[in-house]
């Protein structure tokens, strides 16, 4: 979007282009659209910076600005290292707040958005960002109840010592401690997603496997605004009778009829040579058998062999 023209004064102003930019900007926020979120705050951003709207319509130019900043936290894996650590430093809180967008309740994951952010660049450069953003929440303005964000980190390191945190300190934190007993339920839950955070991404530099990366930053969802590529309309099949044989078909020639005429007579040659043959055979003298000389059986009388004939 930040291709698209800016929007004019006239355009910020008219309460229907207004609604359309909050319904769109509603639901990149509540499916995570990292690059709509940018491309959008992008466009929003400028065109509030090249018109006076805070004078004329300083509530309207107030809505734009908090729209931007949720905008941000959103597509705050695509925003450079200086400009997330000047986010959370100013805007931490507005990532744990409940908005409402098309009657649908919508927050920030921060969790989410800071691990993209952090496992988007490599390890040495990530700690150095990470060490930004420890200080940015530790320097944080914004209250939460009484205190400040700053004063709660404070609060919470006094309570143990990081080297000893476990998944249940922020629990045992908010069971605890004087200061929480007169929060609302909504701030609780908001110190809560704060100091978790903090624990377990801002502390130490984060090293996980691709398992647990997936498990906390998932699979974009698709917007229900993306409408699908059109498709080609397929051609309908036509019936099979309709469909012409790819050959004609091959001419079916009847039967050869019997025959009634007699064989043909031998060739007079052959019949020539079958008369020679034959009385050849006439004229060959016959082959007589030559006799074979009686055999004798060998006579066993007591210890004596007889050869006699019979």
């Amino acid at each position: 979007m930040n291709n698209f023209k800016l929007l004019t004064q006239e355009q910020l102003k008219d309460p229907v282009v207004a609604e359309k930019i909050k319904k769109l900007a509603g639901d990149i926020i509540r499916h995570m659209m990292t690059k709509e979120a940018y491309n959008l705050f992008l466009n929003l951003e400028k065109s509030l910076a090249a018109v006076n709207l805070k004078t004329a319509f300083p509530k309207l130019a107030q809505e734009y600005e908090r729209l931007v900043i949720q905008l941000k936290l959103t597509a705050l894996p695509m925003l450079n290292n200086e400009e997330t650590v000047r986010v959370i430093k100013e805007h931490f809180l507005e990532s744990l707040e409940v908005n409402i967008f098309n009657g649908f309740k919508v927050n920030i994951d921060i969790e989410n958005r800071l691990t993209a952010k952090l496992f988007s660049i490599p390890l040495t450069p990530r700690d150095d960002l990470r060490q930004g953003l420890q200080s940015a929440v530790q320097n944080n303005q914004q209250k939460i109840g009484a205190l400040t964000i700053s004063q709660w980190i404070s609060d919470y390191n006094n309570f143990s010592h990081p080297d000893q945190r476990t998944n249940i300190s922020p629990r045992e934190y908010l069971l605890s401690s004087r200061q929480v007993s007169g929060l609302s339920e909504e701030d609780k839950n908001k110190l809560y997603t704060l100091f978790h955070v903090y624990d377990h991404l801002l502390l130490v530099t984060p090293v996980m496997s691709e398992e647990e990366m997936r498990e906390i930053i998932g699979s974009p969802a698709r917007s229900p605004v993306q409408k699908p590529m059109p498709t080609k309309p397929e051609k309908p099949a036509l019936p099979l009778t309709a469909q012409p044989h790819p050959l004609p078909p091959l001419p079916v020639r009847p039967p050869m009829p019997p025959s009634t005429q007699p064989p043909p007579p031998l060739s007079s040659a052959y019949e020539s040579r079958r008369t020679i043959r034959l009385r050849d055979d006439r004229y060959l003298e016959p082959i007589e058998e030559m006799s074979r000389p009686k055999q004798t059986e060998p006579r066993i009388e007591g210890n004596v062999v007889d050869l006699k004939s019979r």
